[in-house]
């Protein structure tokens, strides 16, 4: 029993030992470590995580390609393009537009421009697709290695989508759709397509869009004609238009343009040659590059003002491009020739001293010269020193910095400067100077107190050949050429005999050159006794004289012996407002109200025939395509009349440009004998107490007037329209009447001499209004009762020749009586 039992005890024990050695090894196993259990962890989460990325990156990929914008519309892409002003030649004379744009076609932009803006921005354009991975890598792996963002790696397809679509923010987000929308441009586009649009959009600085206007703007030449130098300075202005402007950083432009043709000779798109010579070369940059305006300012606003007129909702957008009838040689003589005249009748009047005094200041001299512009060639300055002793002579700075010196003798005006009192040059004052390139010196010169014009008009078509509106627009925006009403003074004159040949005189008439009384029945108002210049009198003269040498009681005479209703009613045929030259005797003087374009477009009746053609400034309006939205030039069929007026017949304008002439040949207006022209007609005109001083003549068809005088009207002094503005006039004229021909005008029918001057034949016969004037002697005699009753008719209602206006109501001929005495309480004449 006891062996059974140890033998069963042992089997049991071996049992027990068997199952113990069997959980020792289930147990000794090495259970996974922590690194395992993490990277398996890792791996499942990253899978997971970069499933649902992916999830979520193709859902926002899905969503952001579906609410991209449409880019169909980019095959239509018509720009902003501004409205621009052009003189009759074509040329440029303004741009107005908040971008100032020029679209061209790709196959336009010559290929030097398109090589050089594809060397520096994406030379592999077409070559890679929307995106260029490897010009992604290569920018990312330099601007790790330089730490900062060194290299940028939008393509042109990325910056097309950028500029159209998306604002310029620097996020993620923002990359990200730009590339998207890269590639659904290169879906609808091609890459010359997306080019051209690149080159047409890109803003380059100087509110200029488009490297068509960016040549325009800093070279003054189109796109066309630039050199590689230039297109090679255009094409690095894309990446910051004001960090590498050539005229505001020109040494950083200039790496960055030497850059851009190393890599255009890289990439094989010039020879070391051209190379060499494009870095060599010397650019010629446009100094009005900021001017809206390039020249006849006060021309270009009248057409800009029509134009808004015309077109408000699109003026600045359409892309208008309007051809003024401007020609530039006229219109450069007629701003100098102004600006000349206004600075001599200036000096006449001495130096009024600085335009002021400025307290000591640490500010530089161009802030402190700010609130006085330069005025064309006349710059400001501000003076630094002044030498007491010895030469006198003024130390000054310009506003770039420039120091000048000027000696007192060199003082461009009438007399000499004051160094005492209120007119003294002193430190601290702003003056004015103008350099004198002939003998390299500067000069003490002034802004001129006095305005003035200069309009020139072809009296054939009405074309507005030049405009000048005063010394400068800048600095005066009002266009007196057009604006400015004053009193014609004898100017006013030629229309008074023209009235008075349809009554039955002509220039052989004799009229009394004395001083006489005019009695209130004959003035509707006060007593009168007018007055010729000097007071210097003649007695009996021919009409033709009495014109000749401006006889203020010649004048008079006839229009009282026509009747002032008569005259004053005839004057409005020629475009003169009746409201401003009212029923008087002193009308005859030129006392009523007319503008230099008024005047200007009724002499131009005598130069053409006594048709009158209305005044034109806009010949042709074209779209940027080249469609003709409005022409004036449109020819006529064969035998269609002019689209004129006939305003007078056609004998009664050659009797009075016969007269007109001799008032050049040897009368008051003499100084025009220098034009060498013998079809040079004119008249001077002096207003009230010397406020206005004119000139209104013509020669070869082409009728010019000169008006001088204050804004607030005040005399001239001593200065009569022969000393003031003749001169102006000639010497415009010389230059505007070149290759024009004279006018050779041949006698019309109906027209008889009498005495060696020229008549109305009907009037030899009595068919003339008979009159009883003593002050009026005639060599024929009128009055058939017809001719009266036919010639008296233009007086009904008008005053009669006594200017009484009996026929009209109480209430009238008492307010007309007012207004004929306060007129002849201001007037007295030349």
């Amino acid at each position: 029993m006891e062996t059974h039992d140890t033998a069963h005890g042992s089997e049991k024990d071996g049992a027990k030992d068997g199952t113990k050695d069997s959980t020792t090894t289930a147990t000794t196993r090495k259970p996974p470590s922590t690194l395992a259990r993490n990277l398996k962890f890792g791996l499942g989460l990253t899978l997971g995580l970069g499933l649902s990325a992916a999830l979520a990156g193709g859902y926002w990929l899905r969503q952001a390609w579906q609410d991209l914008p449409p880019v169909e519309h980019l095959a239509r892409y018509k720009p902003a393009l501004p409205l621009r002003i052009l003189s009759s030649e074509g040329e440029l004379l303004a741009e107005y537009g908040e971008e100032r744009r020029e679209f061209l076609p790709l196959k336009e932009i010559p290929l030097r421009m398109r090589q050089a803006l594809l060397a520096i921005e994406d030379a592999r354009f077409y070559e890679h697709g929307a995106v260029d991975f490897y010009g992604l890598t290569r920018a990312t792996l330099a601007n790790v290695v330089t730490g900062h963002h060194a290299q940028g790696a939008s393509t042109i397809t990325m910056q097309v989508a950028r500029d159209f679509f998306l604002s310029r923010e620097k996020t993620v987000q923002r990359k990200l759709t730009e590339m998207l929308l890269a590639y659904k441009l290169e879906q609808h586009y091609g890459k010359d397509k997306l080019l051209e649009l690149y080159m047409n959009q890109i803003y380059l600085g100087e509110r200029s869009y488009g490297f068509s206007a960016a040549s325009n703007i800093y070279f003054d030449k189109p796109l066309a004609e630039v050199s590689i130098a230039e297109a090679a300075m255009l094409a690095g202005l894309p990446k910051a238009p004001s960090a590498y402007n050539p005229v505001a950083n020109p040494q950083r432009a200039t790496v960055r343009q030497h850059y851009i043709l190393q890599r255009m000779r890289e990439l094989g798109y010039i020879t070391p040659a051209e190379y060499d010579a494009a870095v060599a070369e010397k650019l010629a940059l446009n100094k009005d590059r900021n001017s809206s305006v390039h020249a006849a300012a006060y021309a270009v606003e009248e057409a800009r003002q029509l134009i808004v007129q015309s077109y408000p909702e699109g003026a600045y957008s359409m892309g208008l491009d309007v051809t003024t009838t401007i020609r530039m040689a006229p219109q450069r003589a007629a701003d100098k020739a102004l600006r000349d005249g206004l600075l001599n009748a200036q000096a006449r009047r001495g130096y009024r001293g600085p335009e002021a005094r400025l307290a000591a200041s640490q500010d530089s001299v161009a802030r402190q010269l700010a609130a006085y512009p330069d005025s064309g060639e006349l710059r400001a300055a501000l003076v630094r020193k002044v030498a007491a002793s010895g030469a006198r002579q003024v130390t000054a700075q310009l506003r770039n910095g420039d120091e000048i010196v000027l000696m007192a003798s060199d003082v461009r005006l009438g007399g000499k400067l004051q160094w005492e009192g209120k007119r003294a040059i002193v430190e601290g004052s702003v003056i004015r100077v103008v350099h004198d390139a002939a003998k390299n010196r500067w000069l003490v010169s002034q802004l001129p107190e006095m305005e003035g014009a200069l309009i020139s008009v072809d009296a054939h078509s009405g074309e507005i050949v030049a405009m000048a509106g005063g010394f400068d627009f800048y600095r005066n925006h009002y266009n007196h050429a057009t604006q400015a009403y004053r009193q014609p003074g004898s100017s006013f004159k030629p229309f008074v005999y023209s009235a008075a040949l349809e009554k039955g005189y002509f220039p052989g008439t004799a009229v009394d050159d004395t001083q006489r009384l005019l009695l209130p029945q004959e003035t509707g108002a006060q007593p009168w006794r007018p007055r010729n210049y000097g007071n210097n009198y003649e007695g009996f003269i021919s009409v033709r004289r009495g014109l000749v040498r401006s006889k203020n009681l010649v004048a008079v005479s006839l229009m009282q012996a026509a009747g002032p209703g008569y005259v004053q009613h005839y004057a409005t045929r020629f475009g003169f407002e009746g409201a401003r030259n009212p029923v008087s005797l002193p009308l005859a003087l030129g006392a009523g109200a007319v503008t230099p374009l008024q005047l200007a477009q009724s002499y131009s009746v005598f130069a053409n025939g006594g048709m009158q053609m209305p005044p034109k400034l806009i010949k042709e309006v074209r779209s940027r395509s080249g469609a003709v939205l409005f022409s004036d030039a449109a020819p006529r069929a064969k035998g269609e009349p002019a689209p004129g007026t006939q305003v007078i017949s056609t004998r009664n304008a050659y009797v009075m440009d016969s007269m007109l002439r001799d008032v050049v040949k040897s009368g008051t207006g003499r100084g025009a004998l220098a034009l060498g022209r013998g079809d040079a007609a004119g008249k001077t005109g002096t207003s009230n107490n010397a406020y206005d001083a004119w000139f209104a003549g013509y020669s070869s068809g082409l009728v010019s007037v000169v008006w001088l005088g204050y804004d607030q009207p005040k005399s001239l002094g001593n200065a009569t329209g022969g000393t003031l503005a003749l001169p102006v006039w000639r010497d415009y004229m010389q230059v505007a009447v070149q290759g024009r021909r004279e006018q050779v005008l041949a006698e019309p029918p109906g027209l008889a001499l009498l005495d060696g001057d020229y008549v109305y034949a009907e009037y030899l016969a009595g068919d003339c209004l008979k009159d009883n004037f003593a002050f009026i002697h005639s060599s024929i005699s009128c009055g058939s009762g017809s001719a009266d009753t036919r010639m008296a008719h233009g007086d009904a209602g008008a005053g009669g020749n006594g200017g009484s206006g009996a026929t009209t109501s109480e209430a009238r001929t008492l307010s007309e009586a007012r207004e004929r005495e306060q007129i002849l309480k201001s007037f007295s004449e030349e």
